[in-house]
């Protein structure tokens, strides 16, 4: 049987030991049984690359393989030979065992895929895969289920009262499944809130708008404010209240880990944009009595 081993590793006839350790590592991971599993063909280089490197490792066979191949003789059947310089690679873990056919290069295997050939090779968990969901902004605050659709498959998640933005829950055994009996990897999912039409959050405390007139701002008012889940309050707007003062009214925002926030209240002074002539007159007379530059 010929076989030309350094064609096998794909290295040239004066590589370096180093390059042929690299050959083979890669090559070994590219072709080993276990991630091939019934594939005969990967299988049968697996075993090449093993029998060429374990004579090309050694520099006594390698000098015997060589002599060999420049006066005809081919390479031979090396699967037999004692390969206990193997061991050398993997910290001196191989004992000269011939495994499985393998040309006794069972147990070094282990270091690389967790497994050795012939040995029983290590679960391995499988991978955790990422997905986004979008809640409505009321389950945020008291929780429950939601559905979501991965992979075609449809979870459910469940919600933690209070839920914030960007907030990871784990739902274990629903990501790639795992290798030889590994157990299955996770799903992550990153929630997102969905805008409320009249208040935003911060944590436990609620913010909302509320919109006054000049007159309401100058002279002092009381207008109605819509709660979360308290209805219609009254909020004093005090004389002379500036465009973007912030009221609060305690304990009226959300419970969050036993914590209950606050509701602030933000004041928008709408200034007419269309006065008529009487309206204008009055304004600048006003505007003389309060000593108002315009």
């Amino acid at each position: 049987m010929n076989k030309n081993y350094y064609e096998i590793l794909g290295v040239p006839e004066n590589a370096s030991e180093s390059d042929i350790k690299k050959a083979y590592r890669k090559l070994a991971k590219e072709n080993h049984p276990d991630t091939h599993k019934g594939d005969t063909n990967a299988e049968n280089r697996f075993k090449e690359i093993s029998e060429a490197y374990a004579v090309l490792k050694n520099a006594e066979k390698r000098k015997k393989y060589d002599a060999m191949r420049r006066f005809g003789g081919g390479s031979g059947n090396y699967q037999n030979m004692d390969f206990e310089d193997l061991g050398s690679m993997f910290h001196g873990g191989f004992t000269g065992r011939r495994t499985a056919g393998f040309g006794g290069l069972g147990d070094i295997f282990g270091d690389i895929f967790g497994g050795g050939v012939g040995s029983s090779p290590r679960a391995q968990k499988g991978q955790d895969i990422s997905a986004e969901l979008t809640i409505p902004f009321d389950l945020a605050i008291k929780g429950g289920k939601h559905l979501i659709n991965v992979n075609g498959q449809r979870l459910s998640v469940k919600i933690p009262k209070g839920a914030e933005e960007n907030k990871k829950i784990r739902l274990r055994g629903q990501g790639k499944p795992g290798m030889l009996g590994g157990a299955a990897g996770d799903l992550i999912v990153t929630l997102h809130i969905a805008p409320h039409p009249v208040f935003k959050r911060m944590g436990a405390d609620l913010y909302s708008t509320v919109s006054v007139n000049m007159v309401q701002a100058a002279l002092g008012s009381k207008v109605r404010v819509q709660t979360y889940g308290k209805g219609l309050v009254d909020l004093k707007i005090p004389p002379g209240t500036q465009n973007g003062k912030l009221f609060k009214l305690s304990g009226l925002g959300i419970s969050v880990d036993a914590r209950q926030g606050d509701h602030y209240v933000e004041v928008k002074v709408n200034i007419p944009e269309h006065l008529n002539a009487k309206a204008k007159d009055a304004l600048k007379k006003f505007a003389e009595l309060a000593g108002i530059m315009y």
